[in-house]
């Protein structure tokens, strides 16, 4: 069984070990290249060392080459299987490592600042429906506010950005989080713009991490 840790655009020389300890190589004679693991049934037993260990081999890949980085619980059946992915999939993986080529993933969270508990005087309180009804009212209010700050938060960052990603509906109203396709070269101008972003947000908190390889935008579905 091979793991496979990304698809790149040159065949890299990884100095870092696979899972468990494995020898990496690189399966292909062109681009796109994988880079992969030989092992036996180790899917069955993942855990987070091996997670630290697959991070660890794609981060020192996208220093040498343009990565896709492959799901950490990816895993195919040999090498004759996997050269038919590279073959069949070619034009998309191309597009898709087109569409990364010297950009880096970079990471913002917010955690905006809860204001003051609904009072007395809001006029919801004294709708119909009670205590109940002003719940709504102050949960909607929230989720205005909340997203009036994500918007001021978002928008300068998307224009800084080749691409972006907002998290999910999921996410409580207080919590801000997305994902940003950021060149190289202005990875220095974007974390600026977030510390900016920060002073302004008044007792919030605001957070860059990375850069990271671009695990958000390696798929069609986030072309």
């Amino acid at each position: 069984m091979l793991h496979v840790y990304a698809i790149t655009d040159a065949a890299p020389d990884p100095k870092a070990v696979g899972l468990e300890g494995a020898e990496l190589r690189t399966v292909g004679e062109e681009a796109p290249f994988a880079v992969v693991s030989e092992h036996a049934g180790l899917s069955t037993r993942l855990d987070e060392d091996d997670l630290w260990s697959h991070e660890a081999v794609v981060e020192e890949l996208m220093e040498q080459a343009t990565v896709l980085p492959m799901r950490f619980d990816g895993a195919v059946d040999d090498e004759a299987a996997l050269r038919r992915i590279l073959d069949e999939r070619m034009e998309e993986f191309e597009t898709l490592l087109a569409g990364v080529r010297g950009a880096v993933e970079l990471g913002v969270r917010a955690q905006l600042a809860e204001e003051e508990p609904v009072s007395g005087d809001d006029p919801g309180i004294g709708a119909p429906g009670g205590s109940g009804t002003a719940y709504l009212v102050a949960r909607a209010r929230d989720q205005r506010r909340a997203a009036g700050v994500a918007t001021r938060i978002h928008e300068p960052l998307a224009a800084l950005s080749r691409r972006s990603r907002q998290g999910g509906r999921s996410l409580s109203p207080g919590l801000f989080k997305a994902a940003y396709l950021v060149e190289r070269d202005a990875v220095d101008t974007f974390r600026e713009r977030v510390e900016a972003l920060g002073a302004e947000l008044r007792g919030g908190r605001i957070v860059c991490t990375g850069p990271w390889p671009p695990y958000s935008f390696s798929s069609k579905e986030s072309a």
